[in-house]
């Protein structure tokens, strides 16, 4: 009996090891996906503030995003050769040292009332959250037993829904209700300084909000830099002709699921933004009486990302990413051709069924990859770009439209080309 239970006791001590080795390192990572989920919902809510302030069409603010996104798209590829040559946590406190930059950036920015440091703002922000997104990401899927790697990112994209979620009741109660927005035809009575007054006040409230990010930001890159991450297999920093950048392309693009991956990650984000950066332009249009403040609380729907959390863990990704992918082209379908409430509700029922579908398309996109993970998770982290082509896309769609339902057709195509990509990829990793 004893010669049974020995080993058993033995093999329970060193996974309580392992799972205690891994404890902090992923409750840090963890609260990097709350971070850069506040950075990138405070831009649905910074969109129609500056839209006011700087009097900009609906194509010109999803301009807004296209900065923010290009951020993305430039980044990955040098964070992905970062930490290559050093680590994840190299990659990660890089992150934090550009967010925190780019959120600082916006103090002067709204003393200056300047449109263009901003964006410069917004993009060094981004640059900081694709570094973040292409460590994290993959450090959380490789951090334990490759077959659960699904549970651990859907879990760890949990602390992603409540930052979105703080980021709206933030940017509510400190950008949107500071300087309530006045219709148009209340400033048409006003002077011309009086009116300059008033917009410069729209873009000073952001100044606050941001400064409590950036000191926020630079806690966490303080504790990141005091605490031990494992190492990993993955973490092989031998360079030899078989680990460069074009080897690596070269080996990536044989893989079949990792092609679709990045394809379905570039439509996801495109379309969530899309949706996101609209909302509350949509409630404001087809909802009589309805203010900004009060249009940002249908950002905040995502229960979605816990029933998904658990679906992962019982059925195949696939398809349970087909299925919210489905449900989703639905909804905005709906939005576009019902309006009113029920399209508003329709709008606001798609972010619920948006939940699980980035961090299940990362999850498989990056699945077998090897030593190529990095680099494979730096290409996905890439099509982020998305979000600032589709949502000046929408926006040119609305303006062309004359309202913004009829461009929800947009987002809608997005959705059904993941839903493709669900329907009919199987689980093997390559051709």
């Amino acid at each position: 009996m004893g010669n049974i239970t020995l080993p058993t006791q033995s093999y329970c001590a060193v996974a309580g090891r392992e799972a205690k080795k891994y404890a902090i390192p992923f409750a840090l990572l963890c609260s990097l996906f709350f971070l850069w989920a506040v950075a990138n919902n405070l831009n649905d809510i910074l969109l129609p503030q500056f839209q006011q302030a700087f009097t900009l069409n609906n194509f010109q603010a999803g301009l807004i995003q296209s900065s923010f996104y290009f951020g993305y798209f430039v980044i990955p590829i040098p964070a992905g050769i970062l930490m290559k040559k050093l680590s994840y946590k190299a990659g990660i406190l890089t992150g934090l040292i550009l967010y925190a930059v780019g959120a600082a950036l916006f103090w002067p920015a709204a003393q200056m009332m300047s449109y263009a440091l901003f964006l410069i703002g917004l993009f060094i922000i981004a640059a900081g959250l694709g570094c973040l997104e292409t460590a994290a990401n993959p450090f959380v899927t490789v951090l334990g037993p490759e077959e659960s790697g699904h549970f651990r990112i859907n879990l760890a994209q949990t602390f992603n829904s409540f930052g979105a979620i703080i980021a709206v009741v933030f940017g509510q109660n400190l950008i949107l209700s500071h300087v309530p927005h006045q219709s148009q035809e209340m400033l048409d009575t006003l002077t011309s300084q009086q009116l300059s007054a008033y917009k410069h006040s729209l873009v000073l409230s952001v100044q606050f909000p941001y400064l409590i990010i950036v000191l926020i930001v630079l806690v966490v890159a303080l504790l990141v830099t005091l605490t031990q991450f494992p190492s990993l297999k993955s973490d092989d920093h031998t360079d030899t002709v078989q680990s460069t950048f074009l080897a690596s392309f070269r080996r990536l693009v044989r893989h079949r699921h990792w092609r679709w991956a990045v394809l379905a990650q570039f439509c996801y984000v495109g379309a969530q933004t899309a949706c996101w950066s609209y909302l509350i332009r949509y409630a404001l249009e087809e909802i009589p009486g309805m203010t900004p403040a009060f249009a940002a609380n249908y950002l905040t729907v995502f229960i979605g990302r816990f029933s998904g959390t658990w679906l992962i863990r019982r059925f195949t990704p696939y398809k349970v990413l087909g299925g919210y992918a489905l449900v989703a082209m639905v909804l905005c379908l709906i939005s576009a051709f019902c309006g009113g409430h029920v399209g508003l509700l329709a709008l606001t029922l798609c972010s619920a069924f948006m939940s699980i579908q980035y961090p299940t398309i990362f999850s498989l996109g990056i699945r077998d990859l090897g030593p190529d993970t990095k680099y494979g998770s730096s290409f996905i982290v890439m099509a982020i770009i998305g979000g600032g082509i589709v949502t000046p896309i929408m926006g040119f769609v609305s303006d062309a439209a004359g309202n913004i339902p009829m461009a929800e057709l947009v987002p809608a195509i997005c959705f059904a080309v993941i839903y493709i990509f669900a329907r009919f990829r199987s689980d093997t990793a390559s051709d």
